[in-house]
């Protein structure tokens, strides 16, 4: 038979303390001094002791437990910001159980409901494919919980870059280097996270009096290096060509490079190419992508910190934080000269 378990008892009668010394130093609370803390803790060594959860949720009426739904795992932007989450969780002694969309709307919506009856503390969203029918369970279920998405009307506390915003400094970057046929490779035409970006894509043309206009979405509308790829190739059938092209994500940017060099052309002598995210493999391509850099530890940072305080029931001082895109230029952008 297995032995039995240490109990909080055991460690304080070995350390010769209370138990509520142990219960203080186990949870980090109280002033105890050095010497006392260590023979507890020397104590909880030996004994090999572990709190019990399910003992400390009773008690508490949480389990430190933080769901994660991700829209698709296999994006490196999404992947990047939900290990974010997990370490930022962490640090603040809380665990994360994730749950991959792929994105799919009936597997969603079966995540939601899970998690509406589940014991998790809180959940965060990583974008969402049916947004419109999250928010509304969200808010009928009365679901403690924070969006990384875009900006948007809804009271569900959010964390976003402004996509608008950032497609905008996007093309306005190519204007200023002289081009007035920009295109716009773009992300699924389903996802407001695309809208808007097309939207900052619009507004920079028309305040700018660029008469071309040229949106093009993949098939499979996905974000990837494929669909980048594919894109590009149906872009470089148009009878009058772009001299840049703004894509939605880094890996979009870097699928088009792979066509713009097979049609036996260059980057950026023939073509200028902009991305979105910077994610590692913008500075690893060749050549050198410049890109929209998103914050994404500041996106976790932001994201569980505003989770965390509704779990406690503090009143964050906004549930909206709107974080600011970078422009980062690198050797995939020129100056056009007239032709």
């Amino acid at each position: 038979m297995a032995d039995k378990a240490a109990t909080m008892r055991d460690v304080a009668q070995l350390a010769g303390v209370s138990i509520q010394t142990v219960s203080y130093v186990v949870n980090g609370k109280g002033v105890i001094s050095p010497k006392t803390r260590e023979r507890v803790q020397d104590a909880i060594d030996r004994l090999n002791y572990r709190r019990d959860p399910i003992a400390r949720s009773m008690r508490t009426k949480q389990t430190r437990l933080i769901g994660l739904l991700v829209l698709d795992i296999t994006n490196p932007v999404l992947s990047v910001i939900a290990s974010a989450v997990e370490a930022t969780a962490f640090e603040h002694d809380y665990k994360v159980i994730l749950q991959n969309i792929g994105m799919e709307a009936a597997r969603e919506k079966e995540y939601l409901v899970e998690s509406a009856g589940s014991l998790i503390d809180g959940l965060i969203i990583v974008n969402s494919v049916d947004r419109e029918s999250t928010l509304e369970f969200l808010e009928a279920q009365q679901i403690t919980a924070v969006l990384i998405d875009c900006l948007s009307s809804t009271t569900i506390p959010s964390v976003a870059v402004d996509n608008v915003q950032a497609a905008y400094i996007a093309t306005r970057h190519a204007i200023e280097l002289g081009h007035q046929r920009i295109a716009h490779i773009a992300g699924s035409s389903s996802l407001l996270i695309a809208q808007q970006r097309q939207q900052g894509y619009l507004q920079a043309l028309a305040d700018h009096n660029l008469a071309y206009e040229r949106i093009i979405v993949s098939k499979n509308e996905r974000w990837d290096y494929q669909a980048g790829y594919d894109t590009m190739v149906e872009l470089l059938q148009d009878r009058t060509l772009p001299t840049a092209v703004f894509a939605a994500s880094d890996q979009m940017a870097i699928g088009a490079y792979q066509a713009i060099a097979q049609a036996g052309l260059k980057v950026p002598e023939d073509f200028s190419v902009i991305g979105f995210d910077d994610m590692e493999a913008a500075q690893f391509a060749v050549p050198a992508l410049t890109t929209i850099r998103q914050p994404f530890t500041e996106i976790a940072l932001s994201a569980v910190s505003l989770l965390l305080q509704l779990i406690s029931g503090d009143k964050p001082e906004t549930t909206q934080i709107i974080l600011s895109p970078e422009l980062v230029v690198r050797h995939s952008t020129r100056r056009l000269h007239d032709r």
